[in-house]
């Protein structure tokens, strides 16, 4: 292979305008045998997307014919009763068992519902007798129907009814303890809750096994969680999170004996919540004869994690690794802090995960003749990473070095109004002498170079190797080590006492250069917008630093979109670009001394360009562009004050929605704007509180639909006869909902749609049928709501809820043959023009 065969760098993507014996930008060898069998895997590779795009192109083409095809037999299907099949190829949003389960779910939970209501609320009007009848026979029969049901193979049916059980079980419970049975009132209700669940617990899962179910058994283990922290729910921190991990260890136990993988999820679930309550309730506690206790707790946690994790697939152990070498270094670290009162007392932290560092390299070399030697060599660098992580960040914490940090990244905006200035005395006055000054100050600068250096030699000494599974990591350090030096600048002219002009002027730099690396590094383009948010909280205390601010920072950011090598940069930075113009002329508006409450135009004027400019771009920046202008119009019609301005918004916002339209790949926008402008003339009809609204919809329809009736041969019915329909049906019917006009109006709408309706069923066309169909149901609903309020209220409230949840139920138990109805009504109303 001749040198410079690759036309770009295989590696950092560098375009290669001549023969290289090298990457010039990342130094990558182009020559050689290894080069020659990476150039010959990449033509392999270009063949191959180059063949997936013809089949795909004309796997496109056979599936159009075959939806052709379907369209021309849909009159034959109509006659004979067949279904047409889903078009191949056609994604769904759901499978057909997952809305099955889906329905059985919610008409369960309904049923459920009803019976809470049905205990709490109707169980006072019966007798004991009653009572024990109802809820025994209902308990019963509900337990009783899964086993005829699995057999004839509804097995989701089923297992819904079996759930409904496990809670008629709970309610068996609770009314036995509500009504002293066998004298079970006598005991308090937090052990009598923990009894009733593991009771229940076993039972259900006897159940579920002698039933043959799936479900039961694991919600029982489910079950089995809760009882002990149910027990020591109320006893303190210590014995909440003892008992969770308790109850992880068990699952531990019982996961390394059969690899259940329920268990293993379970005890995912107690553990994580014991390990999070566990550090909460160490962060905040300040005795540390609470802190001792709890750390304990929590390195058995870190013990069971561990156990679990060289024995877990990979993910887990990585996670399960990286949460326990966290959860050690705190357990260790705070209430070493709280043996003495200096701040310093947990400085050596770093030291300690540097320790580890070494540790973990000698045992990765002796693990490597293991037999599980790949997962044990992701556990030590999982550990190793997320030790010395908490150690620097616990030391950074628990120590003066994070206040006058975080005091002088915030800016003084949280301490000073919106362009209410600097003032006279100074940036280090403004953000609170007391916090910053001092040696902490130095303290700072020191301990984020220290970081910084640390992190540059081991930039520089990885940079010399070519081992290809250290170059992320490469490239993430070089990103962490700005991320320190950016900190450390930013840092460094407000701990100086530099003026507030010099302070903008530093974190402007900042943010540009960064910026200019972003374009040739991606990782470095999130360091550049916390830079860019960064210089903005500053520069809102000054008029005159935040119009400089925003216009620097669109200017960069449009440069940067032009400029940078990876798609996802060149997009970010069009939307950032976008978004800090329309900052920047909202900045320039309310300085100019001008009326705030056309902001809302300011904004759709901002908007419109963006749409222009939009057409001039390239794929990637042209939708971000595009998606953020929408953006910035949907903020400028969320700020209308009130309805005609909000009419005359709606209007501007059609209007360019429209002009979107004259694009050949934004036909979809003219619907959009039409809506637009239906909307500004129905909101300035409500803004000027006319009743009688048909008087300036109807003969405008009527031009619609005489326009439309000659187009109706050349186009759908949609095109013809929606916008009319929609002019006059849309806002008579919010007005009948308003309840204006009296019955007058229900009813001459009524029967209007129901002629449309009629009209559009004889002549085979889809827009008046839906349209007419849709009002005609809306206005009946209207009128029919008192009389289904009055028969709701007349019932006992869980009536309806456990009406529903019948309906539901038997819809899911019969969701096949109801959607074979459903098809075929989508089949003849697509036969519709």
């Amino acid at each position: 292979m001749q040198p410079g065969a690759h036309p770009c760098c295989p590696d950092c993507g560098e375009p290669l305008t001549g023969p290289h014996a090298a990457c010039p930008a990342c130094a990558l060898p182009l020559s050689g045998a290894v080069a020659g069998e990476l150039w010959r895997v990449d033509l392999a590779l270009a063949d191959l997307r180059t063949r997936e795009a013809q089949l795909t192109a004309r796997r496109n083409e056979l599936v159009a014919a075959l939806r052709a095809a379907r369209t021309g037999t849909n009159q034959a299907e109509d006659h004979s009763g067949a279904v047409s099949s889903p078009a191949p190829g056609r994604p769904r949003d759901l499978p057909v068992r997952a809305v099955q389960n889906l329905l059985l779910a919610l008409g369960g939970l309904l049923l459920v519902v009803s019976a809470i209501v049905f205990t709490a609320v109707s169980w006072g009007h019966l007798g004991i007798g009653g009572r024990a009848a109802i809820l025994l026979g209902l308990t019963g029969l509900v337990l009783a129907a899964p086993i005829p049901l699995r057999r004839r193979g509804l097995a989701a049916t089923a297992e819904t009814l079996a759930m409904l059980g496990l809670a008629l079980l709970f309610l068996d419970g609770y009314a036995a303890w509500q009504v002293g049975l066998a004298g079970l009132d006598a005991i308090h209700p937090q052990p009598y809750t923990a009894g009733l669940i593991g009771v229940v617990a076993v039972a259900f899962a006897t159940y579920g096994r002698l039933a043959r179910l799936r479900l039961p058994i694991p919600v029982a283990v489910g079950l089995a969680q809760l009882p002990l922290a149910v027990l020591t729910f109320d006893k303190g921190a210590f014995w909440l999170v003892a008992a969770l991990l308790a109850t992880a260890c068990a699952d531990a136990t019982a996961w390394l004996a059969g690899r259940r993988r329920m268990v293993a999820v379970y005890f995912g679930c107690t553990w994580s919540l014991g390990v999070v309550i566990g550090l909460a309730e160490s962060l905040e506690t300040y005795e540390p004869r609470s802190a001792w206790p709890l750390s304990g707790a929590l390195i058995v946690a870190v013990v069971a994690g561990l156990v679990i994790a060289v024995r877990a697939p990979r993910p887990w152990a990585v996670a399960l690794t990286a949460v326990a070498a966290i959860t050690l270094i705190t357990a260790l670290a705070v209430p070493t802090h709280m043996l003495s009162e200096s701040p310093w007392a947990v400085a050596p932290a770093p030291l300690a995960g540097l320790a580890v560092t070494v540790l973990a390299v000698l045992a990765s070399r002796t693990a490597s003749a293991a037999k599980a030697a790949p997962l044990r060599a992701a556990v030590v660098q999982t550990s190793v990473t997320a030790a010395v992580t908490a150690a620097i960040a616990t030391a950074l914490l628990s120590t003066p070095v994070a206040m006058p940090v975080i005091v002088a990244l915030a800016g003084p905006l949280n301490q000073s109004e919106v362009w209410s200035g600097i003032g006279t005395t100074g940036v280090r006055a403004a953000l609170g002498a007391q916090s910053i000054a001092g040696p902490s100050d130095l303290v700072v600068l020191a301990a984020l170079a220290l970081v910084c250096a640390v992190l540059a030699f081991f930039v520089v000494r990885r940079g010399r190797t070519d081992d290809a599974d250290w170059r992320a990591r490469f490239h993430m350090l070089i990103v962490v080590a700005l991320a320190f030096a950016s900190v450390t600048m930013a840092v460094s002219s407000v701990a100086l006492g530099l003026p507030y002009p010099a302070v903008i002027a530093v974190q402007l730099v900042l943010a540009v250069g960064l910026a200019a690396l972003s374009a040739r590094t991606a990782l470095v383009s999130v360091l550049a917008l916390a830079a860019a948010l960064e210089v903005c909280a500053w520069a809102l205390v000054s008029e005159p630093a935040t119009l400089i601010v925003l216009g620097v920072l669109a200017v960069t950011a449009a440069v940067t979109a032009r400029v940078a090598h990876t798609p996802a940069v060149r997009a970010g930075a069009a939307t950032t670009a976008t978004l800090l113009i329309g900052g920047e002329a909202v900045a320039l508006w309310v300085a100019a001394d001008l009326q705030p409450r056309f902001v809302t135009f300011v904004l759709l004027g901002v908007a419109g360009v963006a749409m222009i400019v939009a057409a001039l771009l390239q794929a990637g920046p042209r939708v971000a562009v595009e998606i953020t202008g929408y953006a910035l119009g949907t903020a400028g019609l969320l700020l209308a004050v009130d309805l005609p301005m909000f009419s005359l918004a709606c209007a501007v916002a059609g209007v360019l929605t429209t002009g979107t339209a004259l694009r050949p790949d934004r036909r979809a926008a003219g619907y959009v704007g039409t809506a637009f402008l239906l909307l500004a003339g129905w909101t300035r009809l409500l803004a000027e509180r006319v009743e009688l609204v048909e008087a300036y919809t109807v003969p405008f329809s009527l031009v619609l639909l005489a326009i439309g009736w000659r187009r109706a041969r050349q186009s759908s019915s949609w095109a013809a006869y929606g916008a009319g329909l929609s002019f006059s049906f849309l806002p008579s019917l919010l007005a009948v909902y308003a309840q204006l006009g009296g019955w007058i109006r229900p009813l001459t709408l009524g029967v209007a749609s129901f002629v449309v309706l009629l009209l559009g069923a004889r002549s085979r066309l889809q827009a008046p049928v839906a349209l007419g169909g849709f009002t005609l149901a809306a206005v009946a609903l209207h009128e029919l709501a008192p009389w289904i309020a009055q028969l709701v209220t007349a019932v006992p409230r869980w009536v309806p809820v456990a009406a529903g949840g019948v309906v539901l139920v038997l819809i899911g138990a019969t969701y096949e043959a109801r959607l074979k109805d459903v098809r075929r009504m989508r089949a003849g109303f697509r036969g519709l023009r």
